[in-house]
């Protein structure tokens, strides 16, 4: 029995046999000269090329919107971008026309250079986006060669995916239903594996250095996610011991009380349970798990891969649909509908300009502030949608009590114009500000005069309040949840919300943690927001608890030295929860 130790990627724990996965080996590539007056013929084979490749990846987007419903499609986006880069087509021109080199020969030229610039670089990330060029080369190259790139993979029955490491189009070709986990030599926190295995709740450890050299075909593991472990064969001892935990943990699961309310305290009240989606992603099966409604409907997705703005037509629609869908999830359902949120990393074609620094650019309400007639267009979808159920509307990435104030004049004229035509909307539906941003949070009691609500987006909030991405592996040890200057920002937004008599939830990633998303429920959060996998678990853990007990942790944190560390404060919650929870991590399903 052997256990090696990578980086925890995507919790879980599961066993089964290894399917050990070569990926799809190296694409052959032909080098020859390009005869004269031959050119413009050679440079046509590259634009078929990469128009079948756009549509290859279009439909990949499309597969994994369904299997996911999370934004990781956007590794696939940059693909595209890549292909759409007139870098790459100027290259390929010069290569043809000036040297006379084949198109094939062209690209793989052009992706080997740009492949050892991003190697030579520190910084972690654009290290791993390395793998980008070699999907996006093996996509052309197939085409152009008309080498097969389709892998039948022969999983006979489930099992443990062990690789060197996997592009994002080899992960998403997969069959689901026979992956039981991924294990992989390389990989980090922000490599493809990881996002997509998290997107499919599939348990996944990444940086396992040697793993495919230590194990063969059929060999029996146990991969577990939450630790960053995979152990090879392991002994009776072990196996009896992962059995017993999965046994307790199903029991616990089925002992779980059906028909209550997801966020139902076992005492003292309880916490609202919402959803994350995008357009696209069912509405109805969120019943099932008890959600309260969507906390946060992310409108920027009509945007995505399309040629032209989503006209009020198509976004009424689409809004109108989720409107009536979220409003059979319960009596007192409703839907909070984010405003085009644009910009940073989500990048639209045709209207996300190039900027130095998109993170700090013009982007969410400041692109809808400065581009009013695409303002007004959603507005009006957004307002004829309400009048079909309960439905709010928030604004992100908001900075100032200025921007608030532009937006609310905007909407009044909206509504106006909607009056004269006779159209119906609720005249009185909630708006309210998203506090991602620092200096929104410091100001939190001059925003809840001018909004009906607050949702605290804690992705952006800790990433611009610690100037850490957490997407980069160099500095993702600075993305903090616990950090002091995160719980201050926090405590200082949901006091203010509650003096001015309005509510505040949180819609980030913090929301589904078992230690944190608590701690925010404890702090006095109103509701929280997270994808629709994480729910249930999350329902477990407060119909433990009671309303006291969650006073009693806010007041173990607050009580602290302010010298405390963000692992200390932590360390302190996990703790706490513990001996609250004894089961914690059995509950973790």
């Amino acid at each position: 029995m052997t256990t090696l130790s990578g980086i925890a990627t995507s919790r879980g724990l599961v066993a089964g046999p290894v399917f050990l996965y070569r990926g799809d080996g190296e694409v052959p590539v032909p080098e020859y000269v390009v005869e004269a007056g031959r050119e413009a013929e050679e440079l046509r084979r590259f634009e078929r090329a990469v128009a079948d490749t756009k549509r290859d990846l279009e439909s990949l987007i499309s597969v994994l919107r369904e299997r996911t419903g999370r934004e990781d499609v956007r590794v696939f986006e940059c693909h595209l971008m890549f292909l759409e880069d007139p870098t790459l087509e100027e290259a390929v021109r010069q290569s043809v026309t000036v040297d006379h080199i084949n198109v094939e020969a062209a690209v793989k030229s052009f992706v080997t250079k740009m492949r050892a610039q991003f190697t030579r670089m520190n910084d972690a990330y654009f290290k791993e986006r390395v793998r980008d060029f070699d999907d996006v080369e093996r996509r052309l190259l197939s085409s152009l060669t008309g080498f097969a790139q389709d892998v039948h993979l022969e999983l006979k029955v489930p099992s443990i995916i062990v690789a060197d490491d996997l592009t994002p189009s080899e992960t998403v070709r997969l069959p689901r239903e026979n992956v039981l986990g991924f294990a992989t030599n390389g990989g980090s926190a922000t490599s493809h594996v990881a996002l997509l295995a998290r997107a499919m709740a599939i348990p996944a450890v990444t940086g396992l250095v040697n793993v495919t050299s230590q194990v063969k075909p059929g060999t029996t593991v146990i991969l577990d996610g939450s630790n960053g472990t995979i152990t090879i064969n392991p002994d009776k001892a072990t196996v009896d011991l992962m059995e017993s935990v999965l046994s307790h943990r199903s029991a616990a699961a089925k002992a779980e009380p059906s028909g209550v309310p997801a966020g139902t305290l076992r005492e003292g009240g309880d916490v609202l349970l919402f959803a994350n989606i995008h357009p696209g992603v069912a509405v109805s099966g969120l019943k099932d798990i008890g959600a309260r409604g969507v906390g946060l409907y992310r409108s920027e997705y009509l945007w995505l891969n399309r040629e032209r703005e989503p006209t009020e037509e198509e976004q009424f629609e689409a809004y109108r649909e989720a409107v009536v869908e979220a409003s059979k999830l319960s009596p007192d359902a409703s839907i909070t509908i984010r405003a085009l949120d644009i910009g940073g990393d989500k990048t639209v074609k045709g209207i996300s300009a190039k900027e130095n620094n998109p993170f700090l650019g013009n982007r969410s309400i400041r692109y809808l502030l400065s581009n009013v007639e695409v303002f007004k267009t959603q507005l009006r979808a957004v307002l004829r949608a309400s009048a079909f159920g309960r439905t709010y509307l928030m604004y992100p990435m908001v900075s100032c009590v200025e921007e608030l104030n532009e937006a609310a004049v905007i909407l009044a004229e909206v509504k106006r114009r909607l009056d004269e035509e006779g159209v119906a909307y609720d005249r009185n539906m909630p708006v309210g500000a998203m506090i991602e941003i620092p200096a929104a949070a410091i100001n939190a009691d001059a925003m809840a005069k001018r909004v009906d609500f607050f949702s605290i987006g804690t992705n952006d909030l800790i990433q611009y309040t610690m100037a850490a991405d957490r997407s980069n592996e160099a500095v993702a040890h600075l993305y903090q949840p616990t950090n002091p200057a995160i719980l201050y920002l926090m405590r200082r937004t949901i006091a203010a919300a509650h003096r001015h008599g309005i509510k505040v939830g949180v819609c980030g990633e913090s929301a589904s943690d078992p230690i944190v998303g608590v701690l925010w429920a404890a702090f006095g959060i109103d509701m929280l927001s997270m994808s629709g996998s994480y729910i249930p678990v999350m329902a477990k853990l407060f119909r433990r608890l009671s309303r006291s007990e969650l006073d009693e942790y806010a007041a173990l944190v607050n009580s602290m030295d302010e010298s405390s560390t963000a692992q200390d404060v932590f360390e302190a919650c996990r703790e706490w929860m513990e001996r609250k929870i004894p089961d914690l991590d059995d509950l973790m399903i």
